[in-house]
């Protein structure tokens, strides 16, 4: 090796050892204790759809090859970088923990909560867990319903099972102070769809957490109650609607709190798959004899469904199957998920990842892909068997890239010997209601 190259080496590495010292030494903004003793860091709190916190280590890669690993090792920030992506606009708090020594712990099991000056509560709507070198992790929080009115927020912090719970101040990052002008009317109230009435009847409390739900901070919310009707008699060919709630801040999700005083209820019903008959959205693929080979059924065909392009991957034995790219792929390591979809990154260039999921089930699953339609179409897919009995599954759960969808079925009777995979196209109703809270401000 030259000495120039050398020189360039120590200088880097020289360089990076004092950023490492800077970011370690870096002094604590906002801090809480909890009951359970640990000091929690508030690290970062971001707001948007891309959310990211930490350091980045990909100019790590050259160096590793060519110094100790002791050298890498005080190199590796502490606090490397850990990413969310969310579907909606959403508020994401980082945190970490130290105990009483200044030691890094572990900082799951806390619930987490946000609470407005009339008192209702806004918890978590979802959450993940990073943990890094030197025995640092990081929880994110995600909210996609919080108070957005104020200029600040008041986090409440509860370790389970744990009580009283810590509260920490944090600045609002998309405070709103224009809101949307929306006109209300009262409940009861009635959509027509077609053939179909969907009709809002009224608002109910619905309560989230609780002893039962130790897991969950307790907050109380409006839940409408519909009914869906096809000639003045219950629309059977229908599933019970779903729904979410919006308000005049941006807020869109079911925990908007009881004091809002104008919410939007938008009510979604999807078709159930037995009552769809149009050749458009249906499609029956080819007979499979079971047991299949443990390799499966590898169809990967495609069909276009109204505007939804879809590939059906193929049907496969109980196992574990890895993808990567959305394809299939053998896995970096050994394999031993059986619950589900679990994920790997591989740092194979500076600045490049390469992603595996695997998927683990104990039943037949059949892996489709398909491309953006309009946002809110479903498939639903259904194995087939004698005089055409059908074990159907509608809730297809995608990889972490969102590449691939995994169709679990129950188990198939045991004298089952020939099988028809059958995919449907689900597209739905929905209606939206602006009603005033009957509580007011």
């Amino acid at each position: 090796m030259s000495k120039r190259v050398l020189l360039l080496t120590a200088t880097a590495a020289t360089l990076a050892l004092l950023v490492i010292l800077v970011i370690r030494g870096t002094a604590e903004q906002q801090q809480a204790v909890l009951s359970d003793g640990r000091l929690f860091c508030i690290e970062a709190v971001t707001f948007g759809t891309n959310h990211v916190v930490g350091w980045n280590d990909w100019w790590l890669v050259p160096l590793s090859k060519i110094l100790p690993m002791s050298a890498v090792q005080l190199l590796t920030p502490t606090k490397g970088q850990s990413r969310q992506a969310t579907d909606q606009p959403a508020l994401v708090v980082w945190v970490y923990a130290r105990d009483a020594g200044g030691k890094y712990v572990d900082c799951q099991g806390v619930r987490a909560s946000f609470i407005d000056d009339y008192g209702d509560v806004y918890p978590a709507n979802g959450y993940s867990h990073g943990a890094f070198s030197q025995g640092f992790n990081r929880q994110a929080y995600v909210f996609k319903v919080f108070p957005r009115r104020p200029a600040q927020l008041k986090l409440r912090l509860s370790p389970f099972r744990s009580e009283p719970p810590s509260t920490v101040l944090i600045a609002n990052p998309c405070r709103q102070t224009g809101v949307a002008d929306w006109k209300p009317e009262t409940p009861p109230t009635t959509r027509r769809i077609e053939d179909t009435e969907l009709k809002l009847e009224s608002l109910v409390i619905e309560t989230n957490g609780g002893p039962q739900h130790w897991w969950e901070p307790l907050s109380l919310h409006w839940r409408p109650v519909f009914r869906l009707t096809a000639g003045g008699e219950p629309a059977t060919n229908w599933e019970a609607p779903e729904w979410v709630a919006e308000d005049p801040t941006g807020n869109l999700g079911q925990t908007l709190g009881l004091h809002e005083p104008l919410q939007k209820f938008i009510a979604t019903t999807y078709p159930k798959p037995e009552a769809v008959s149009e050749e458009t959205r249906r499609w029956r693929l080819p007979v499979v004899r079971l047991p299949t080979t443990p390799q499966g059924i590898q169809w990967n065909t495609n069909r276009v469904m109204r505007d939804l392009s879809v590939t059906v991957i193929g049907l496969f034995p109980p196992g574990a199957y890895t993808f990567s790219q959305g394809r299939l792929s053998n896995p970096p390591g050994s394999v031993s998920s059986m619950g589900g979809w679990t994920g790997l990154g591989k740092q194979v260039l500076p600045g490049k990842w390469q992603y595996w999921s695997t998927h683990g089930a104990t039943n037949y699953t059949a892996f489709l892909q398909w491309t953006a339609g309009k946002g809110d179409q479903r498939i639903a897919v259904g194995l087939v068997y004698q005089q055409d009995q059908v074990l159907r599954t509608q809730w297809g759960r995608s990889d972490s890239g969102g590449e691939v969808r995994a169709f679990v079925f129950e188990p198939l009777p045991a004298d089952a010997q020939v099988v028809g995979v059958d995919v449907v196209l689900l597209e739905p109703l929905r209606a939206q209601f602006v009603v005033r809270a009957p509580l007011e401000n």
